[in-house]
């Protein structure tokens, strides 16, 4: 079977430098995704991350390492372990960003990778692609609100409550 590749992309009105940290900084990743609650571990290429998260109301945690980081322009993870389920049904499943610089803004591309288990999960391809592009494109939204809504400098860790 061949990697299924699902990509998602948002204009994000803030330099790139702002956009690589929201998105490397545990701290302050874990205040603008939607569906991430806290996040132990470094966003360092080779280093481990375990994120707290809460989806459809029910709370799960992702064990993931950095495998992919370049300076403000890509990070990816691998997921090592999801107590979520997905995992189950996918192998070499990662996850990433991937960030474009145009002056005062940046597109930021969303990206996931995977290999279905069978074929019972690549029977499934068109109910997980769909549901795929909602997530990211409600990662990107989430992403692109915090930055837009904040004073040009303000770092949200320190901000959290």
């Amino acid at each position: 079977m061949s990697d299924v590749r699902i990509a998602d992309d948002i204009r994000i009105q803030a330099p790139t430098p702002a956009v690589w940290q929201a998105i490397t900084d545990p701290a302050e990743h874990a205040v603008w995704h939607p569906f991430v609650t806290d996040i132990v571990g470094s966003h360092e290429r080779g280093e481990v991350r375990t994120c707290s998260v809460l989806i459809g109301g029910k709370r799960g945690t992702t064990r993931e390492r950095c495998v992919e980081r370049e300076v403000g322009r890509r990070i990816a993870w691998a997921i090592e372990e999801d107590s979520t389920g997905f995992a189950r049904m996918v192998s070499g499943w990662q996850a990433g960003f991937a960030l474009t610089g145009q002056g005062d803004a940046t597109t930021v591309t969303a990206e996931s990778i995977f290999e279905p288990r069978n074929l019972v999960v690549r029977a499934m391809l068109p109910v997980l692609r769909r549901k795929f592009h909602q997530t990211q494109k409600t990662i990107l939204r989430a992403l692109k609100d915090s930055l837009e809504a904040r004073p040009s400098g303000v770092d949200l860790s320190t901000s959290r409550s």
